[in-house]
């Protein structure tokens, strides 16, 4: 599964055009959107899958294999 942006350092071109906020003025987190829409839309749903599996695995335990 392919991993979240990490924050670039500022442009080596003082001239080249800025980077994208990575914040909304009301404070939701855009980089984590931009990724989420990098994706295709069946990398997004087995993203999905797997916090839905996580979230499982919280409530109830791991499920024994046998």
């Amino acid at each position: 599964m392919p991993e979240p942006p990490r924050p670039r350092s500022g442009p080596a071109d003082p001239a080249a055009r800025p980077d994208p906020p990575a914040e909304s003025p009301d404070g939701v987190d855009l980089t984590l959107i931009r990724w989420t829409l990098s994706l295709t839309p069946l990398q997004r749903l087995e993203l999905l899958q797997d916090w839905v599996d996580g979230l499982a695995e919280l409530r109830h335990g791991r499920a024994t294999e046998d």
